[in-house]
């Protein structure tokens, strides 16, 4: 399907730390809930020439119409391909894919870009069309992956990135699952409630509502970071949980749901919507948008409260204005691995298994697929909260 895209003018970051605007091609957002029919041109399309990016601007003025256009361009650079038997480029083919990829999360999509970048400079100068992608190739691949020290997930997740793109464009090699690295299956962990105990008590009045809203509806990040007043409904102490197209934000399978909210919950809700600081987003940053980088806030507060291991190691980029690489440790720096959101996710399923919840009825508040996926997120009841009937069961 093709895209179409508009030519505006944005402001751009300069060096010098100044704005400056900047004519710059625009995709033209689709997708369930977005209005397209209103829109007018000039509209344009984006190809590939010998390798470089080419755009074309379309005769048409309507959306409906460019977008017809658009794609009978396609369909005739497709038919040439087919009579001059022309094969498809490592190159044109990540562009490609990547573009149909470009409405979902920008988390995702640049870690799509960078793996494909990535795996398109590993092969330079032995792959340069889809068709000379082998099993051997694959494998080089992997060689240089853990040439560069990546742990086995890293690997898994960018040999299933490169997997999709191959699927993609019908090539069917792949790395045999028994030569894949052996991923640890990460056991859902729950937060104790003294751990909880000790990140709540250091954390401020909107910190606490943010985390608590993590931990009271078992909401994914995003989730959690589009988070409006117009979702929660106080009458019937419900959080609706729904996308929002004019902010990229999609509801994992694209499906809504509703969840309930604990009275305690409700209770902080009222009285931040007194007080609220934007009349759409319930948490917002300086600059009065959705606030994000709760992950990055929780680990500070752990390093503050103690709760690191201390044996997690990792490099960051301490620099400013030009990169400047760094190895540390958790035990000075906010980057312990077993500080993470989705235990929040975790501990809330727990608990509402522990309450005796339905198994379906978790997994269509937790939004999963398959039941399978439910399960994996029910973790073992706190150690302590069990004292008493491990001690009856030993006869003490």
């Amino acid at each position: 399907m093709a895209s179409l895209y508009t030519r505006e003018k944005v402001p751009v970051p300069q060096k010098d730390g100044q704005m400056r605007l900047l004519w710059r091609y625009q995709r033209v957002r689709e997708g369930r809930g977005v209005k397209t029919a209103g829109l007018s041109g000039p509209f344009y399309s984006r190809s590939k020439i010998n390798g470089k990016t080419a755009w074309t601007r379309l005769a048409e003025e309507t959306f409906t119409a460019a977008k017809a256009e658009a794609g009978a361009r396609i369909e005739d650079a497709e038919r040439a391909v087919s009579i001059t038997g022309d094969r498809t480029t490592l190159e044109s083919a990540v562009e490609a894919y990547l573009d149909q990829k470009s409405g979902k999360a920008r988390k995702t999509v640049l870690q799509y870009r960078r793996t494909l970048n990535e795996f398109a400079e590993a092969v330079k100068g032995r792959v340069r069309f889809m068709d000379e992608i082998t099993t051997e190739v694959l494998r080089q691949y992997k060689k240089f992956m853990e040439g560069e020290g990546y742990a086995g997930k890293t690997i898994d997740t960018r040999l299933n990135i490169v997997s999709f793109l191959l699927k993609k464009n019908g090539v069917t090699a792949r790395v045999p699952r028994d030569e894949m690295p052996i991923v640890e299956t990460d056991p859902a962990t729950p937060y104790s409630e003294a751990d909880l105990k000790k990140l709540f008590a250091e954390m401020n009045e909107e910190e606490t509502l943010l985390f608590k809203v993590f931990l009271g509806t078992g909401c994914r990040d995003r989730e959690v970071t589009f988070a409006s007043w117009a979702d929660i409904n106080f009458e019937k102490k419900t959080y609706t949980v729904r996308g929002k197209a004019d902010v990229n934000f999609h509801v994992k399978n694209h499906e809504s749901r509703t969840v309930p909210l604990p009275d305690s919950l409700v209770s902080l809700l009222k009285k931040a919507h007194k007080n609220k600081k934007h009349d759409r987003w319930i948490f917002v940053n300086g600059d009065g948008k959705p606030r994000d980088h709760s992950l990055r806030r929780l680990k500070q507060i752990a390093l503050d409260v103690g709760l690191n291991c201390g044996h997690c190691k990792t490099t960051i980029n301490v620099g400013r204005y030009k990169p400047d690489i760094r190895g540390v440790s958790c035990k000075t720096h906010p980057t312990c691995e077993h500080i993470k959101l989705y235990r929040l996710r975790k501990t809330c399923a727990t608990r509402w298994h522990t309450a005796g919840i339905p198994m379906r009825t978790l997994q269509h508040l937790l939004g999963h697929k398959k039941l399978e996926t439910t399960m994996l997120y029910l973790g073992i009841e706190d150690s302590e909260a069990l004292r008493d009937k491990i001690n009856e069961a030993a006869g003490d």
